[in-house]
């Protein structure tokens, strides 16, 4: 083959030129690529992030980014935060809640009028947490009885029975639960050993209530004021006040209570029967408290007074 001396000089170089062309072009390609990839990776499209431009006769690529946003500032040191405050410690009895009137009922029934028993029923007492009061009066009281309920409580006699002064063989006894199981359908029941004997029972739930502080028993003949004797709280409480007047058989009696005390239950009724009252009043402070009754007609009358208190 014949070549002219001008065309054997321009190879060489024609074939330098060519390969630096196929080499840029593929550097723009692979770098195009890898642009694509490092786009995707820092959440962006494939479209985006990094474009490669080919410098035509470098047989160098430049690669001309896009502005990346500026980075954020460094977060703020995060204020100190003081400890946590000791965890209190268990709530004293005056912080409890304070003891309250619950449910309460009385039951009577003359003298001559057959039953074995007396019951207040029908009560929805709280299922756990209050203390149960019941207080008895008997014309016959050596036939006497602890009284008992559906809940399966237990009753203790707080003190002894007193017999009235102007009625030997008649007297009140007063019987307490603490921290008494209730239920809806409570019955609270008192047994009469003597079938015709005038028995009247009166129950008082105190709600919160988790122990008797102080019980005091006092008879006061007619003509005197009838004035309970004092109870002492430590805090607050629920004082429950009884009156058992000593009147005859001989027309309705009254029984009023002072010093913001509320009469909840009673029976007053004329006829052979042991009539009584009972009384409530909600305290919020320590201190020492009684009771001062007015009745009709002029009468004497046993008085009970018992603080329950929280704890």
């Amino acid at each position: 083959m014949n070549e002219s001396p001008g065309s054997a000089a321009d190879e060489p170089q024609n074939e330098r030129r060519d390969l630096l062309q196929r080499m840029c072009a593929l550097a723009a390609v692979g770098m195009a690529t890898g642009g694509s990839t490092i786009a995707g990776c820092g959440g962006g499209s494939s479209g985006g992030g990094v474009s490669f431009v080919a410098n035509s006769g470098s047989g160098t690529a430049t690669g001309t980014t896009t502005p990346s946003p500026a980075p954020s500032p460094s977060p703020s040191p995060s204020p100190s935060v003081s400890p946590p405050p000791p965890a209190t410690s268990p709530a004293s009895s005056s912080a409890l809640a304070a003891p309250a009137l619950g449910q309460h009922g009385l039951s009577y029934n003359s003298l001559n009028v057959t039953t074995s028993a007396l019951v207040v029923s029908g009560m929805s007492t709280r299922t756990s947490g209050s203390t149960l009061l019941v207080c008895v009066g008997r014309g016959n009281q050596s036939a006497s009885a602890i009284p008992t309920d559906n809940a399966g409580n237990a009753f203790a006699q707080l003190g002894t029975a007193h017999a009235y002064t102007l009625y030997p063989d008649s007297g009140t006894a007063l019987f307490a639960c603490e921290k008494a199981r209730g239920m809806t359908g409570h019955a609270v029941t008192v047994a009469k050993p003597d079938p015709l004997d005038e028995v009247t029972l009166t129950v008082v739930e105190i709600t919160g209530g988790g122990s008797v502080h102080d019980v005091k028993w006092r008879e006061v003949l007619s003509g005197q004021p009838l004035t309970s004797a004092s109870v002492s709280t430590t805090g607050a409480a629920l004082l429950v006040a009884w009156w058992w007047g000593d009147a005859n058989s001989n027309g309705d009696k009254t029984a009023v209570a002072d010093g913001g005390f509320t009469v909840i239950d009673s029976v007053l009724a004329a006829g052979p029967l042991v009539q009584g009252a009972v009384a409530v009043k909600q305290v919020s402070a320590a201190g020492t408290y009684n009771v001062t009754w007015t009745s009709t007609p002029q009468q004497g009358a046993q008085l009970w007074l018992v603080a329950v208190q929280a704890g």
